[in-house]
């Protein structure tokens, strides 16, 4: 791992210029590392992509209100678990922080989904062509996506 994507292009340049190296392996990069546009031929790579982070929000109030988001825009989220049924119930995000309302949300989805867009690793666009999202004022998707974007795909060096 580089510091700077300058960084990690030098320490792989370095590796992939070893003589009598038949093949370098990494294992456990981010899927969107930079090794994969940096090459010639990216498919030698052989690419494997597998989970490796999994997330069960267990308070979503606080969840997602301990975020970071890339727009301020205002969001209702209609969330269902039956797991945790504290959970359940219209969450508006606004301003960073988020709280139960009477609202009416812009979107429908499951406690599940909203985890797996919660790290930035899928977005509610992706969830609703899977019929995992339902977007209920139009528009909202986008501006879910808008809020909950980010540069790069969630990733955990370790096994744990």
């Amino acid at each position: 791992m580089g510091r700077t994507p300058r960084a990690t292009r030098e320490l792989w340049r370095f590796l992939l210029d070893v003589d009598w190296a038949a093949t370098t392996s990494a294992r456990l990069v981010p899927p969107d590392h930079v090794l994969t546009h940096l090459l010639a031929e990216p498919r030698r790579l052989k690419l494997r992509i597998g989970d490796g982070l999994w997330l069960r929000l267990v308070d979503v109030g606080a969840a997602l209100s301990g975020r970071t988001y890339a727009a301020g825009d205002a969001l209702v989220l209609e969330v269902t678990d039956t797991f945790c049924p504290w959970n359940e119930g219209r969450w508006k995000l606004e301003g960073g922080e988020a709280s139960q309302t009477a609202d009416e949300p812009d979107l429908r989805l499951g406690v599940a989904d909203l985890g797996a867009v919660y790290l930035g690793g899928f977005t509610f666009r992706q969830l609703e062509r899977s019929f995992r999202v339902e977007e209920v004022r139009p528009g909202a998707l986008d501006r879910a996506d808008a809020i909950f974007r980010r540069d790069l795909h969630p990733w955990c060096p370790e096994i744990f």
